[in-house]
């Protein structure tokens, strides 16, 4: 919830839709269109780079920017990143200026 606090105080992102868990997110991602996904890499159904994957899979999202944020990543872990295609990563902590630095930038807004 923090980060959707951070993004709507810009002003700059008019629908900011946040999704508890992976299964919730695939459920708004077949429902609705967005420019950029924010994922957390613990889910607590899932990791992120499922959540990515899933959506990769279908023509709709292939074009579809994600962020992955997370607290640690392991070797393991980044290899995951890698595999799933997230091109993005912002580790934890961060501040609102690297986010939303990092969101412009990702959508060329910057």
């Amino acid at each position: 919830m923090l980060i959707k606090t951070f993004l709507e105080q810009t002003k700059l992102f008019r629908n900011v839709v946040v999704a508890e868990n992976a299964s919730i997110g695939m459920l708004k991602l077949r429902n609705d269109e967005f420019d950029l996904v924010i994922v957390d890499f613990q889910l607590p159904d899932k990791e992120g780079t499922y959540l990515v994957e899933m959506a990769k899979k279908s023509l709709k999202f292939r074009k579809l920017k994600f962020l992955l944020i997370s607290g640690y990543l392991d070797n393991r872990s980044m290899i995951n990143v890698i595999n799933s295609g997230i091109k993005h990563v912002l580790v934890k902590p961060f501040s609102r200026d690297d986010l939303i630095s990092k969101v412009l930038q990702i959508l060329k807004l910057d």
